[in-house]
């Protein structure tokens, strides 16, 4: 095998573990409908929120619950953020209309989430 051959399987073996090292798929899909979300609870999954977008009304506290076995934490724009952590919730109550993008920043926008409060 040529040397530069290596280097690819190489490239390609280091790829796949970093992969399988970012968690599984805790695929929990429970076959739930498609439609928007009205949820103020959301699982922290391997590599996903479920729901990954929900709106609810001005006032209510959204919990988010660890599930999987990755650490994850939830940051806002704002100064308002989770520890990075493996199990436990987060609550975050919206007083404000307004959409409130999140994401973990271990992850970036691979894993990112939305409440609209209205």
């Amino acid at each position: 095998m040529h040397l530069r051959h290596v280097r690819t399987l190489m490239s390609i073996a280091a790829l796949a573990l970093t992969v399988a090292g970012c968690g599984g798929g805790d695929d929990d899909n429970d076959g739930g409908s498609t439609g928007p979300s009205t949820s103020s609870a959301i699982d922290v999954r391997d590599n996903s929120y479920s729901p990954s977008a929900t709106t609810v009304p001005v006032g209510t506290t959204v919990t988010w619950t660890w599930r999987g076995q990755a650490a994850h934490d939830v940051t806002f724009s704002s100064t308002e953020h989770s520890e990075v952590r493996t199990s436990g919730t987060y609550q975050r109550q919206f007083t404000t209309a307004g959409t409130f993008d999140y994401h973990c920043t271990i992850h970036g926008s691979a894993m990112s989430g939305r409440v609209t409060v209205q």
